[in-house]
């Protein structure tokens, strides 16, 4: 969905605890016009389905800048194997990268409020409790898609945090803005009530138009969502039965490439991506620190690249050597810069990008996800297979649904059916925010500890102490400040 944004009427609520966490934004100017009380009156909010319309493309915005902001990689992919920062970078996105962070990282807050921000935007929707004037399934859609959005967004806050502030009304006044922790368990089961809600009122398509926009949240992006946090939680059983009504509905591209095309948006194989639009001044900008300035000059990117004579983040060997011979997936992954040799992230280049930023939408869930994610919720048997040979033939260039000797896998290839999972969404996912939740979903705390040891001693040749209480991140020290004790840290911090 490519959202003409103008600039967002906004107001502060004072809410101590970020510089971020504001309340609502519209993509309209016309939508809300608020005074210059110190809070919200909530009579005023949401008095007609325009104006929920308008309240619903704010919080896609605010997920858009979760999601173009660094934060998401060195939080995410540069925590995990796949990834590597340059050592000589900030020091605190350094710490980050070598599980040596402190509870006043100010990057890592950085993430903590963009992602809350997300929160209370979608807290605001949901928690309206007037009757809103025009039509009533549309307003029942709009608050499903908030469900949605806040669901993926408490999923990423939990799966890097753990038992975290479980905010679920807008911060609107001083009166609920400190929220001590909920267990992670709570947490999961908000998530999906969110997603269950969420799936009963979302359409399976839309047909464009205002407010009817092609890429606002599915049905089967719920579902999908639903089923890769019952596979996070180990509930095997009930993420077959979720992925399966998603199976059949969409369909993977011919050419693994095709996926991070520029301008190639909500395709047959995409159930849900954040959305950007250089038209519209949101363009993905984030892939310009990807690649050497020189590279982007040489390739005639217009918007030009990382300026920096060694990237922040470039892929590591362990991953360039994960792909097989012959799998066109690392050419669509990763380039060796000319000159220099250097391997940079090569998956979301625009050619024409200019200084609107890059015209690529970044997939959340796509359906080669379902069709992993399924074979691992079945376990090892002639099924799950054919599910993931399904993948690595499209991965190598051949037709998905027909048998090929030269790349299907079975039972008796080398490796148990785990490594040959992990193996598998490692070169299908690179850099798409997948490879740390599926270590820590796949792997014991001991392993992934083990994992990211050898990975920092290949990386900078010597020994980081890295322990399992390091697989969370610490919880801001400024939230636990002004929760006056209600809010507890981390084990290890």
């Amino acid at each position: 969905m490519k959202y003409q944004t103008s600039k967002l009427k906004e107001r502060s609520l004072g809410f101590v605890a970020f510089f971020a966490l504001m309340l609502f934004a519209s993509c309209s100017n016309d939508f809300l016009d608020i005074g210059a009380e110190d809070r919200i009156d909530k009579t005023t909010f949401y008095q007609t389905d325009a104006e929920l319309v308008n309240a619903i493309n704010g919080v896609y915005a605010k997920q858009r800048i979760v999601f173009n902001h660094y934060g998401t990689y060195y939080l995410q992919d540069s925590r995990s194997d796949n990834a590597a920062l340059n050592q000589q970078d900030q020091p605190e996105r350094v710490a980050s990268d070598v599980f040596q962070e402190l509870t006043n990282n100010q990057e890592m807050l950085i993430s903590w409020s963009q992602l809350y921000d997300v929160v209370n935007h979608a807290n605001a929707i949901i928690a309206n409790d007037r009757e809103v004037e025009g039509n009533q399934e549309l307003v029942k859609r709009i608050i499903g898609e908030a469900k949605f959005l806040r669901a993926y967004t408490y999923y990423q806050i939990v799966t890097s945090w753990g038992g975290v502030p479980l905010r679920l009304l807008p911060s609107e006044d001083f009166d609920n803005i400190v929220v001590g922790t909920s267990p992670e368990s709570e947490v999961y089961e908000q998530i999906k009530a969110d997603l269950d809600d969420a799936i009963e009122v979302l359409p399976a398509t839309y047909g464009g138009g205002k407010g009817n926009e092609v890429g606002r949240a599915t049905k089967y992006a719920a579902l999908t969502l639903l089923g890769k946090v019952e596979l996070q939680l180990g509930n095997k059983s009930d993420a077959e039965t979720t992925l399966r009504q998603v199976l059949g509905h969409y369909q993977l591209l011919d050419n693994y490439a095709d996926i991070y095309a520029a301008g190639n948006d909500n395709t047959q194989e995409s159930i849900y991506e954040v959305s950007f639009d250089p038209a519209g001044n949101t363009g993905y900008s984030l892939p310009n620190w990807f690649i050497p300035n020189d590279e982007a000059i040489r390739l005639g990117i217009a918007a030009g690249g990382n300026p920096a004579q060694i990237l922040q983040l470039f892929p590591t060997q362990s991953l360039m050597d994960e792909f097989e011979a012959g799998d066109l997936r690392a050419a669509a992954t990763f380039s060796i810069a000319l000159g220099d040799n250097d391997p940079y992230v090569s998956k979301f280049i625009d050619l024409a990008a200019a200084s609107q930023g890059y015209n690529i939408n970044m997939a959340l869930l796509r359906y080669s996800d379902v069709l992993l994610s399924l074979a691992e919720a079945i376990g090892e048997n002639n099924e799950a297979y054919d599910l993931i040979n399904q993948v690595r033939r499209r991965g190598f260039g051949f037709d998905p649904n027909t048998p090929n000797a030269s790349v299907d896998i079975d039972m008796a290839s080398p490796g148990t059916f785990q490594e040959k999972i992990l193996h598998e969404r490692r070169v299908e996912f690179a850099f798409e925010h997948q490879r740390w939740t599926d270590l820590k979903r796949l792997k014991t705390p001991e392993e992934v500890v083990q994992m990211m040891k050898d990975q920092l001693f290949e990386q900078e040749g010597k020994n980081y102490d890295v322990k399992t209480t390091d697989l969370l991140f610490p919880i801001p020290l400024l939230e636990i400040q002004i929760s006056d004790g209600a809010v507890t840290q981390n084990p290890g911090y």
